[in-house]
């Protein structure tokens, strides 16, 4: 069972009156996918996501245009929804085009597409003006045919765009106030086919806790531009040229939740595939190369994201979904395939793959994964801030209401606030307390040994320009101690421990508990809230089912542990009367336990015994 301990605010200590406290804000809360609305056929239009729901709500919205790959959205700062784009058209939640908002993105090579979206990665993003509650700025790009390209494309990006919205006009409606405004032109550099790279939009929050960098590459790649986003606007671009020149793709960018890392992923149908991970400077906007990954594995559709932690770099490779350490002395070494493409697994109605494609991080913490084909599932990383399979990436593992293609939304990360005490914090702007949190696994054949990840939101690494050795200390149950960020702690006797993580940044520390089993499976008592509850058959060949009721309002999972205390099976149980089947034809022969929690504790606890 999980607790927090304590919560101390040490305001009167670090802080100077009159200061601001960073909240973040909910402008990625809800999140839209899916195709245009037909009418007569359910199946299409737009699948809504509500993150502010526990557990997250799914439901079916009315949308008037149709997505390829641009899809940019944006919340108010409490998580109501606002409008979107698909790179043509702008809408407002109500369903309607916005005033001035019936087509950005100029050029022929848009005409093509006018009808289902521009097919640009990352081509749209939409920020919100600094201390302005109705103005927004949509930063986006198209294509323009291209003929002779050295690299053998038939298009090429050679505008960046943006357009600004205020949402307040038309009673919030919204209104265009201006439009497909060229800010940077690819073209005027004296470099023939150096053009910009392909979409590739991202930002990250400047250290002042306020403002923004927006970064977009430039074509074959070491070429990088940054944009000072404040309260007056866009800023004139700055060109950054870093390391050698590397072939340019298709794929994403995105930068990590603490803000210290940027990565590109280049993708190429026939060639090697590079990962390009970047230092960055959030107080000067300045990159610093920190590593290039060669991955052979071939694909020309995917992209990646990061988890909450910072830790782990996943990256959707069309068949296959990896994982890498960035904390690793050698992160290219430290790759793990976490998922693969299930070539039983089709969608209906065209029986279509359920491939991995474009992802992106969540406020829940997960991170989702679109496919590159028309169907009605994401698949999603459960827990990514875990090393290896114990993150639980599973295929296609949300079932959407209306099918979708390509798409999901490009957001930044907006838990990251100030750098308290760098040069850029001149705002008054300090963050919160840390909310320390933390997950483990066994992290080897021994069961003895735990590995411990850090999950603190407002970490010191993300909140303080200089990190003391003891910004974080761990107890471990057992008399032992530690202050290190990712602790390896070796148990020398089974039972159960309560583990306690202590973060502490200039505002104040958190205690967050959790209860750690070593080599043991399931020692709380049930409570009584399942009614009817068996499990049958047991011993089991192939499937066995789970039969219960459970009352509306308790959120429960069931887990099915091996011998060794590793999850190996999870799913999330449905209020009513219900009959769950389990699919066990993949585990091998031997005892298993079968778990249900909820927040109230364990509700169901049954050994499971696999025939041959």
């Amino acid at each position: 069972m999980q607790k927090i301990i304590v919560f101390i605010i040490l305001l009167s200590v670090f802080k100077v009156e009159g200061q601001q406290i960073f909240q973040r804000e909910k402008r990625d809360f809800q999140w839209i996918t899916g195709s245009g609305s037909i009418e007569g056929y359910p199946n299409f239009g737009a699948t809504m996501f509500d993150f502010s729901s526990k557990p997250t709500l799914l439901y079916q919205q009315y949308n008037p245009i149709q997505f390829d790959v641009v899809n940019a959205g944006i919340c108010d700062t409490s998580g109501q929804y606002l409008f979107h784009t698909n790179g043509i058209s702008i809408v407002n939640r109500d369903g309607e085009i916005i005033e001035g908002g019936e087509r950005i993105n100029p050029g022929n090579y848009t005409d093509s597409w006018v009808d289902v979206g521009v097919p640009v990665i990352q081509g749209g993003l939409i920020l919100p003006l600094p201390e302005n509650d109705s103005i927004y700025y949509l930063f986006h790009e198209t294509r323009d045919w291209s003929f002779n390209h050295p690299g053998g494309y038939s298009s090429v990006i050679n505008f960046f765009y943006y357009s600004i919205i205020n949402m307040k006009a038309n009673e919030g409606k919204g209104e265009v106030l201006e439009k497909n405004i060229l800010f940077i032109d690819g073209t005027n550099n004296g470099k023939e086919f150096s053009n910009l790279g392909f979409g590739e939009i991202t930002a990250v929050r400047h250290s002042d806790g306020r403002d923004w960098w927006l970064t977009i590459p430039r074509y074959y790649g070491n070429e990088y531009y940054t944009m000072l986003f404040d309260t007056e606007g866009i800023h004139s671009p700055e060109l950054q040229i870093i390391g050698d020149t590397m072939p340019e793709g298709t794929g994403q960018c995105f930068f990590s939740p603490n803000g210290l890392k940027y990565v590109q992923v280049n993708l190429h149908k026939f060639e090697e595939n590079y990962i390009e991970i970047y230092d960055f400077d959030r107080s000067i906007g300045q990159f610093i190369l920190s590593d290039i990954i060669l991955d052979t594995h071939p694909t020309y559709a995917g992209g990646g994201a990061i988890s909450e932690n910072s830790r782990f770099l996943y990256f959707s490779s069309y068949s296959q979904v990896f994982q890498y350490d960035l904390e690793a002395e050698n992160i290219e070494e430290s790759r793990v395939v976490v998922a693969e493409y299930d070539p039983d697994f089709t969608s209906p109605p065209l029986d279509a793959p359920t491939k991995f494609f474009m992802a992106q991080l969540a406020p829940d913490g997960k991170i989702y994964i679109c496919s590159n084909t028309q169907v009605k599932y994401y698949s999603v990383i459960h827990e990514p801030n875990k090393k290896g399979l114990a993150c639980r990436a599973e295929p296609h593992g949300v079932e959407l209401l209306t099918y979708n293609a390509f798409s999901i939304p490009n957001f930044p990360y907006y838990g990251l606030g100030p750098l308290d005490g760098s040069p850029a914090d001149t705002l008054g702007i300090d963050n919160p307390p840390p909310t320390a949190r933390f997950e483990y696994v066994q992290d080897s054949t021994d069961v003895h040994d735990i590995a411990f990840y850090n999950a603190t939101l407002f970490s010191p690494e993300a909140t303080m320009y200089i990190v003391p050795d003891d910004a974080y200390h761990w107890t471990f149950g057992d008399g032992e101690e530690s202050n290190e960020k990712h602790p390896v702690h070796t148990y020398f006797e089974d039972g159960a421990y309560e583990v306690c993580l202590t973060a502490t940044n200039y505002s104040g520390s958190d205690t967050w508990c959790d209860t750690v089993y070593v080599n043991v499976v399931g020692t709380q008592e049930p409570v009584s809230l399942l009614q009817q509850a068996r499990l049958f058959p047991n011993p089991v060949s192939d499937y066995f089912f789970f039969d219960y009721i459970l009352p509306v309002g308790i959120h429960a999972t069931a887990r099915l542990y091996d011998v060794r205390g590793r999850l190996v099976k999870e799913r999330s149980l449905k209020s009513g009367n219900v009959s769950q089947g389990w699919d066990v034809r993949d585990l091998v022969s031997g005892v298993y336990f079968f778990v249900v929690e909820s927040e109230r504790g364990v509700l169901f606890r049954e050994k499971v015994i696999r025939n041959p």
